[in-house]
């Protein structure tokens, strides 16, 4: 990653003297806003997401053009690919154990993607929104990861309890516990940060590569064991990268490095402290690693899926299967709590292979293409956005159901935010 710094002289980092610039300011501020309050809760980042699409509605409607971009994209071939995943899950719906359950799931995660390709769009034609965004982003990260800092360092949790607006007394772990997931977002986010803070003048790159540094503390403060093999992933995949665009000769290094970081992270999971162990479903996979709990978890999922493999049970109802709310032997938790604590398994097990095959042909492409993207030319984009995939698809083999609306909306708006970002070579 050696291009040059972006120019102010480029014609798109003209000052935006639009008669809606105010509105657009609004929208790139709430946009770059919500990804960091996840420091308040799920429900603080959902509705600060629902305000910034109702601001790029408004500023859509009143430049088409915005709309217009939009549906270009929806008819590219990636594209018709997203559309080709969706269609796959449609067609096990009518067999759901709950339809209407099956379809909120499925409608509200092609509005989130819908609602992004739109914020991408806005912000591929206004400079001055994506000025203003990363700073955004940076400052709140910032106050964010003091408060849950200082919780955990001091017990001073009164600044944190304030973004949460919970002051309610809990235990010495509740600055661990309640962060969790906004650790999770940390995780995703860290290749996204590194972006902003490379395109930045010296003291917001300084601020970046510091709000860098926290989301990588949190990781491990939380004992985030999903979000840390989402780093691995990313490690992986963008030294890969870089291997492939050193040619043939540097692959048997990565393979080598492959194998190393792998193996170094395997043994700081292994370390890191987990609860009780009890009796493991496979032996070879060590409980320190992946904890009992969603071993049984995982077991339980993979015996319904081969009653049903082909369209599975519905989307978001595998928890309702029979046997489902089983209380496993020596837990004081159900056979599938929520969720399968895996985005392949509940996907496999909620709409069969006929669901399935599509989305993971979809991702594939995307990763792909970013891959060869990346090795072809060089685009930095490429390859954050390479990075971003691989934490968010690593992490979700372990942690949250796939259908989370935060998680999902993070995702989608950190991925739609880096690819509305120009090239810092002009020339590409």
């Amino acid at each position: 990653m050696t291009e040059p710094a972006a120019s102010d002289d480029r014609p798109d980092a003209r000052p935006d003297t639009r008669p809606d610039a105010r509105l657009r300011d609004a929208c790139a501020l709430a946009l770059g806003l919500t990804v960091p309050t996840m420091v308040s809760g799920r429900a603080v980042l959902q509705g600060l997401a629902a305000a910034a699409f109702l601001l790029v509605l408004i500023v859509a409607i009143r430049d088409r053009a915005v709309f217009a971009r939009a549906g270009d994209v929806i008819r590219t071939r990636f594209g018709y690919a997203v559309l080709a995943a969706f269609a796959g899950m449609a067609v096990c719906m009518p067999g759901s154990l709950d339809p209407l359950r099956s379809f909120d799931a499925w409608a509200r995660t092609l509005a989130y993607i819908g609602a992004c390709v739109l914020f991408w769009s806005f912000l591929m034609d206004d400079a001055r929104a994506r000025r203003l965004l990363p700073k955004a982003y940076i400052v709140f990260w910032t106050v964010g990861l003091i408060a849950v800092g200082i919780a955990q360092a001091t017990a001073w949790e009164l600044p944190y309890r304030i973004l949460r607006n919970d002051f309610i007394p809990w235990n010495s772990w509740w600055p661990f516990h309640t962060a969790k997931a906004y650790a999770a977002l940390g995780a995703c986010s860290l290749p996204v940060t590194l972006w902003f803070a490379r395109r930045e003048a010296a003291a917001w790159r300084f601020a970046g590569l510091a709000v860098a540094a926290g989301q990588l503390a949190i990781v491990f403060t939380t004992v985030n064991k999903s979000a840390v093999a989402g780093l691995l992933a990313m490690i992986l995949a963008v030294s890969l990268a870089l291997a492939l665009r050193g040619g043939l000769k540097w692959l048997a290094t990565w393979v080598l490095w492959a194998a190393t970081a792998t193996a170094a992270v395997l043994f700081l999971v292994y370390e890191l402290p987990d609860e009780p162990a009890n009796r493991p479903i496979w032996d070879w996979i060590p409980p320190q690693i992946v904890d009992t709990h969603r071993q049984q978890i995982w077991h339980f999922t993979m015996e319904k899926i081969a009653e049903k493999p082909w369209s599975g049970y519905g989307i978001n109802t595998i928890n309702r299967v029979p046997g489902a709310n089983a209380i496993l032997p020596g837990y004081d938790a159900e056979a599938i709590p929520s969720h399968p604590h895996n985005w392949m398994l509940e996907i496999l097990g909620e709409t069969g292979v006929i669901g399935f095959l599509p989305v993971l042909m979809a991702i594939a492409w995307a990763t792909g293409r970013n891959l060869f993207r990346y090795v072809r030319t060089g685009d930095g984009r490429a390859v954050t956005l390479l990075a971003l995939s691989a934490v968010f698809w690593g992490s979700s083999l372990f942690n949250f159901s796939i259908w989370s609306s935060w998680w999902l909306i993070g995702f989608f708006l950190l991925w739609a935010t880096v690819a509305a970002t120009p090239a810092l070579n002009p020339s590409r």
